[in-house]
């Protein structure tokens, strides 16, 4: 019998163990992700672009292009007309000040 509470107390610390892991590998969604301000940028400008609401958005990711610039590019959701619309936004922007650069936007597919 104490062979047995051995094995019950050993799974209770390893399940205990990977329950703990699983809860310090999650990151916390109060923390906004490094890319977050460029993408709401992109959404904004967007917006005002195409006289449209933007539904959705993905981020595609990010390019270093030298130590002081970088580009984020964004997959737009949009509604043109009643249709459904993509657009992806790149925001190109000094890594060093935060200060943008410039946006462009080129039609995709949904």
């Amino acid at each position: 019998m104490k062979w047995m509470s051995a094995v019950f107390v050993k799974s209770i610390a390893l399940s205990l163990a990977l329950f703990l892991s699983l809860l310090v590998a999650e990151p916390d969604p109060s923390v906004d992700p490094p890319y977050a301000k460029w993408g709401l940028i992109a959404v904004k400008e967007a917006q005002k672009k195409y006289n449209s609401e933007i539904t959705d958005y993905l981020h595609i990711g990010r390019i270093n292009l030298s130590p002081t610039e970088a580009e984020e590019t964004f997959k737009l959701l949009l509604s043109r007309q009643g249709m459904p619309a993509a657009v992806l936004a790149t925001v190109r922007f000094n890594t060093v000040t935060e200060r943008l650069i410039s946006i462009k936007f080129r039609d995709t597919q949904p």
